[in-house]
Parts: C-alpha cells; structure tokens; sequence
C-alpha cells in the first residue's frame, strides 16, 4: 500500500467550517470545506496538525481526508483565510 505523492501546490481559498475550542486538538478542528467551484468535503479524519512560522504570521496546516482522499489545508493565523494546498488519492 504505497501513498501517492502530493503535486504542485494549489493554494486555492475556501471555506471551511470548524470549530473552535481550548480541549479538543488543539483548539481547532475543520469539519468540512467547500472549493471555488462549490464541491463540498466533509472531513472523516485529522491527522497531523503543525504549525509554520514566519516571523510574527504563524500559518496552521491540517493534513485531512474524506476517507477516499487525502487533503492539506492551511489556515493563515493573521487573515484568518483557509487555503486548499495538496488534493490527492489516499492510495496508489
């Protein structure tokens, strides 16, 4: 069972419902999305969540799925935009 690679970043904004709070991982959880072109993902499992820093802006990426395939979204801590950065298949 080998995982596929991710390709070249998106970076697409989205909407993303999620909630917020100081015992459930973290404080932030997404529950699900929705893309430009309104397809809808609803998010069965969170795996790693890990911060970015960049000087004073600290960027939080989530690495996501739907239980078919596998997603990477980001939120920007000081715009308070979600960005839809990897798509790709769970397995190969």
């Amino acid at each position: 069972m080998n995982r596929t690679s991710y390709q070249t970043p998106l970076h697409e904004p989205i909407e993303v419902d999620a909630t917020f709070s100081r015992t459930i991982l973290g404080h932030c959880r997404p529950i699900c999305f929705r893309t430009n072109s309104g397809r809808e993902v609803i998010i069965s499992e969170i795996g790693l969540v890990h911060p970015k820093y960049d000087g004073l802006k600290t960027t939080f990426a989530f690495d996501v799925t739907d239980g078919s395939t596998d997603y990477r979204i980001t939120l920007d801590s000081e715009s308070l935009n979600w960005f839809l950065e990897f798509e790709g298949d769970q397995y190969a």
